[in-house]
């Protein structure tokens, strides 16, 4: 079931793909017992991936979440990824909450790290989270041919910006590189990493790395909803260590931050 400005509907009577067009701001959510991780952080970007763009929507964050929930109710699921698409077609605005297939990493690839390659492509307006098909497609094509994860866009200057579907730090002697906001697409799980770096006093450069210095560098990781915090064993033809202690002492407390938002959203329902 899905649930559309025009209500409750079968994913038989609605398919969610006629509204993945370029005019279309989307945001993914996961949910983890019932619980709509940073959903705070995840209504708050869709609002200003709704101004960037100079739309209006008149939905509260109260609404949201209570349409995620009954989501959630409908389709009998306490797990998955949640997509809400919200599409403009000149004055008229449509939307739909949907679950969509979703992929978590294995242990073994949180173990052993997952394996990139590089990508030349520039997100248009990276700070929207807008569906952009030309850039997806490609990456898409490059992860199947290659057998890939992920792939790492590198623009017109050789810089790292983030991963086709995902934000990326690079680590050196402990101190952690990732772009600044203002070029890529900044996810919710890449502001709570920063966050926990905060915690941790490890130290954070927000610069993008070219890719001619990748190999410099200690350890790769990924970023996102699905994957959380995700090492990187390969960008290409160049090795990382997956199991450096900071960036599992990082991974450490990312995940007691999930355990604290979840026991906290559980405890306001109660």
């Amino acid at each position: 079931m899905v649930i559309t400005d025009h209500g409750i509907l079968t994913k038989a009577e609605f398919q969610v793909e006629q509204m993945n067009s370029e005019h279309s701001i989307y945001e993914v959510i996961r949910v983890i017992d019932s619980t709509a991780l940073f959903l705070e952080d995840h209504f708050l970007r869709l609002i200003s991936s709704i101004r960037i763009r100079g739309f209006q929507f008149e939905m509260d964050l109260a609404d949201f979440k209570h349409r995620i929930s009954e989501l959630a109710t409908l389709n009998q699921k306490q797990n998955g990824n949640v997509k809400f698409v919200l599409s403009f077609q000149g004055h008229e605005c449509n939307w739909v909450f949907t679950f969509i297939p979703h992929s978590y990493p294995d242990p073994q690839e949180y173990l052993n790290g997952v394996a990139t390659d590089f990508l030349s492509a520039e997100r248009q307006n990276p700070n929207a989270k807008v569906i952009q098909n030309r850039v997806r497609n490609r990456a898409n094509q490059l992860i199947a041919d290659k057998k890939l994860y992920e792939v790492l866009l590198v623009d017109r200057d050789g810089l790292i910006t983030e991963g086709s579907r995902s934000n990326v730090f690079f680590v050196k002697d402990e101190v952690f590189y990732t772009s600044p906001s203002s070029q890529v697409l900044a996810g919710v799980t890449r502001l709570k990493v920063i966050e926990c770096l905060k915690r941790l006093n490890f130290k954070l450069i927000e610069k993008s790395v070219s890719f001619n210095e990748i190999s410099q560098f200690d350890a790769v990781f990924l970023t996102g909803t699905s994957p959380k915090i995700l090492p990187v064993k390969s960008v290409g033809n160049h090795i990382f260590s997956t199991q450096l202690p900071c960036v599992n002492k990082l991974t450490d407390s990312y995940n007691i931050l999930i355990t604290e938002y979840i026991r906290n959203e559980k405890d306001f329902r109660s």
